[in-house]
C-alpha cells in the first residue's frame, strides 16, 4: 500500500519533522475513520502527532508545497495529453467545539463556526486523479460576514473579496507541466468573474467554467445580451452524457441526452470596473451550451453554460468541453471523501490553526482513496502487485475468500479492490455496480486492522 515517502520531503526547516508527516500519513491511513489515537495505536506516537500539528515550524502553506510537488510528479511521469485543474470551495463545520479558537462564521450565519477550504484537483481528461496542485485554508471573521450580505462587497476590489481564491488558484499554480500537457482549470459558477477571465489571459492559462452571469458582449452592430447571443446560435447536434447523483439538490444519476451549442463573442467589461484600467476592455471567448432533451419527472432538467478560452470551433470541440466539465465532479467526491470517509469534521483541537494542518494532511490520504478507485476501474485486468505487495495480497485473499488456498496469480486490480470493498460493507450484487469511494475507504480501513494483527493470525 502507498508508503507515503515522497512526504518524508516537506521543508519545514527540520528533516525529523518532515519524516514525522510521513509517519503520521501512514497512520492515519491505516484507519481514516478513527480518532488520531486510535489510528495511532500507540500513546507516544499519539502524542508526537499532536505535537507535530501544534509545532509552528509545522504550516499549512508547508503540508500543501509538498503535496504540490508530489502531484506535479506524478503528472510529469504520465505527461497526460489534457489536464483539467478542478477547483472548488467547501465548508468545514466545527460549530459543536465551543472551547477552540480561531475558528470564523460559515454558512452564512455568525453562529456556525468553521474553515473555509478551496482546493485545486489534478485530474487527467480521463479522470485520473494525480492529487492536489494547490490548497487555501483560511477562517471568515465575523465583520467578513457582515460585509459579504451589504452592497460593500459589490464594490470592493477583487483582491479584498473572498472570490480572489479562484484568481490565486490560478497564480499559484502556474505553468510547470509537460510541454505535451494542455492544463485547463475546471471550476463552477462561483467562478464565472471577470477579473478570472483577465487573469488567465494574463497568466497565459487556460479555463472553463459554467456561466452564472448574463454579460453584456460586443457584436459589429452594437451590443446585445449573452442569453441573446446563446439563443440565436444553431443546433450543433445532440450528445448523450452521464450525470452524476447530487445529493444536495435530490438529482439522480442517469444518462442525459443534451442539445449542443456552440459560438465565440467578445464579453465586455462589467459597469463596476469601469474605472479600472488594470483590466481590458473586452474579452474573447466561447460559449458552450448543453440542454437536457427528456429530464426524468420530478428532475430539474440539465442546463449547462459553458465559457472557456480554449478554442470551440467544431462540434466534436464542443463535445471535449462538456466531458471535461463531467469531471468537475471528481472534487465534490473528494470532499465527500474528507468529510465522510476521513470525518474531518470530528477532529478536535485547540485551534482553528491545529485543525487546518490536519485537514491538509488528511486531503492527502483521501486522494489516494481516488486514485485507487481510479485504477481499479480504468485498469482493472493489470495485478494487484501494482497496489498491494504480495503478503498484502496474499493475506487479503484469504481473508475474503475465507481460505488457505492461494491462486498461482496474484488477483487483479479490478478483484483486489472489490475484495477491499467487501470489507467494508460492499454487497457486491450484479445490480451494484462499481464500489465507490467511501465504502473502499471503511473497506481499507478494516484491511489495516486485519494487516496490523497479521502476523498472530497467518
Amino acid at each position: 500500500m502507498e508508503t507515503y515517502e515522497n512526504y518524508g520531503k516537506a521543508e519545514f526547516g527540520d528533516e525529523r519533522l518532515s519524516k514525522r508527516l510521513a509517519r503520521i500519513l501512514e497512520q492515519l491511513a491505516g484507519d481514516p475513520e478513527a480518532s488520531i489515537s486510535a489510528a495511532c495505536k500507540d500513546p507516544y506516537q499519539a502524542k508526537a502527532a499532536y505535537r507535530f500539528v501544534g509545532n509552528d515550524e509545522v504550516t499549512t502553506e508547508a503540508i500543501t508545497k509538498i503535496t504540490h510537488n508530489v502531484t506535479l510528479e506524478n503528472i510529469n511521469e504520465s505527461k497526460p495529453p489534457v489536464l483539467l485543474i478542478v477547483q472548488d470551495t467547501s465548508e468545514f463545520n466545527y460549530s459543536s467545539l465551543k472551547e477552540t479558537e480561531g475558528l470564523g462564521s460559515i454558512s452564512g450565519r455568525s453562529t456556525a463556526r468553521g474553515i473555509e477550504v478551496h482546493s485545486a484537483v489534478a485530474i487527467s481528461g480521463t479522470g485520473e486523479v494525480y492529487g492536489l496542485l494547490d490548497q487555501k485554508l483560511w477562517v471568515r471573521p465575523t465583520e467578513k460576514l457582515r460585509q459579504s450580505t451589504s452592497s460593500v462587497c459589490r464594490n470592493l476590489p477583487i483582491e479584498e473579496k473572498e472570490s480572489y481564491k479562484w484568481l490565486e488558484a490560478v497564480e499559484a499554480i502556474g505553468s510547470p507541466f509537460p510541454k505535451v500537457t494542455t492544463a485547463v482549470h475546471v471550476c463552477d459558477r462561483e467562478s464565472d468573474i471577470y477579473e478570472l477571465f483577465c487573469k488567465a489571459e494574463s497568466e497565459g492559462a487556460q479555463y472553463l467554467c459554467r456561466r452564472r452571469s448574463n454579460r453584456i458582449i460586443e457584436e459589429e452592430d452594437g451590443l446585445r445580451k449573452l442569453d441573446d447571443f446563446v439563443g440565436a446560435m444553431p443546433v450543433a447536434g445532440e450528445i448523450e452524457v452521464y450525470v452524476p447523483r447530487d445529493s444536495h439538490t435530490k438529482r439522480i444519476a442517469r444518462k442525459a441526452e443534451v442539445e449542443i451549442k456552440f459560438g465565440k463573442c467578445r464579453i465586455t467589461k462589467p459597469q463596476k470596473l469601469r474605472s479600472n484600467d488594470t483590466v481590458p476592455e473586452s474579452v474573447e471567448v466561447y460559449v458552450v451550451s448543453a440542454v437536457e432533451l427528456h429530464p426524468p419527472e420530478g428532475q430539474e432538467k440539465l442546463f449547462w453554460q459553458l465559457i472557456t478560452n480554449v478554442p470551440t470551433v467544431t462540434f466534436e470541440e464542443a463535445i471535449t468541453k462538456i466531458q471535461w466539465y463531467t469531471q468537475r465532479w471528481k472534487i465534490e467526491v473528494f470532499h465527500r471523501t474528507l468529510k465522510s470517509g476521513c470525518k474531518v469534521e470530528e477532529l478536535q483541537c485547540e485551534t482553528a490553526d491545529k485543525l487546518m494542518k490536519l485537514i491538509a494532511i488528511y486531503s492527502i490520504i483521501a486522494l489516494q482513496i481516488m486514485l485507487l478507485s481510479y485504477v481499479a476501474r480504468t485498469r482493472p485486468d493489470e495485478s494487484c502487485e501494482l497496489c498491494l505487495t504480495e503478503s498484502e495480497w496474499k493475506i487479503l485473499y484469504r481473508v475474503a475468500k475465507k481460505t488457505k488456498t492461494l491462486p498461482k496469480n496474484p488477483p487483479t486490480i479490478h478483484e483486489a479492490v472489490v475484495m477491499i470493498a467487501k470489507l467494508g460493507g460492499f454487497l457486491a450484487r450484479k445490480s451494484d455496480g462499481f464500489p465507490g469511494v467511501t465504502v473502499i475507504w471503511r473497506g481499507l480501513t478494516s484491511f489495516y486492522t486485519i494487516l496490523d494483527a497479521s502476523e498472530f493470525l497467518f
